[in-house]
């Protein structure tokens, strides 16, 4: 069975196409066309990558054994302000695809977040800074400058709402093929 994925990942850049038949991929970005041997697969991480104010994205890496990659994502870029959610299209291929490696490659690892040696330190860096901004605005309150205080609030606030979703869904793991990470996928409707 066929099974492909066409998006534009960069607001100006043409769409790579992927198709899926069997132990082969074949990757067409529109000037080369590479075929992947699933056999050659080492990993496959999924991540999920801070979009705009109100969108969500999530990538998928495939990392060979000789260590080349490519990714995809859950966006297609139409312009440098629109982008269309690809959920249903992106969800179907990230199964088809891991299901055809694991049958490829019984060796191959699926892992969800960040390396752990990216991970800890932005997460160690957000909590710091989380800190960093209660401190200040406790200072501001001491000092009787509401209004400022009241301002580090809403921007600690912001801070949050922005950098909780990458720390907490970024967190390093591994997962099996029948049971793919449901917060790494976009949300079915």
């Amino acid at each position: 069975m066929k099974q492909t994925y066409s998006h534009s990942p960069k607001p100006f850049s043409g769409p790579i196409s992927f198709t899926l038949k069997g132990d082969k991929l074949t990757v067409d970005t529109g000037r080369k066309m590479h075929e992947v041997q699933l056999g050659a697969v080492d990993t496959v991480r999924m991540t999920f990558e801070p979009g705009r104010l109100a969108q969500r994205s999530f990538r998928t890496k495939v990392i060979m054994k000789d260590g080349k990659s490519f990714t995809f994502n859950s966006l297609d870029w139409k312009s440098l302000v629109e982008a269309q959610e690809l959920t249903r299209e992106y969800r179907a291929f990230v199964k088809a695809l891991c299901e055809a490696i694991v049958r490829a490659n019984p060796e191959a690892r699926f892992v969800a977040g960040k390396p752990m040696g990216l991970w800890l330190p932005s997460s160690a860096l957000a909590v710091a800074s989380l800190l960093a901004m209660a401190y200040l605005v406790w200072q501001a309150f001491q000092m009787g400058a509401t209004p400022v205080a009241l301002l580090g609030i809403l921007l600690a606030v912001v801070g949050y709402w922005q950098i909780e979703p990458m720390i907490r869904l970024n967190k390093p793991r591994r997962f099996r093929t029948e049971a793919l990470p449901e917060e790494l996928l976009p949300k079915a409707g």
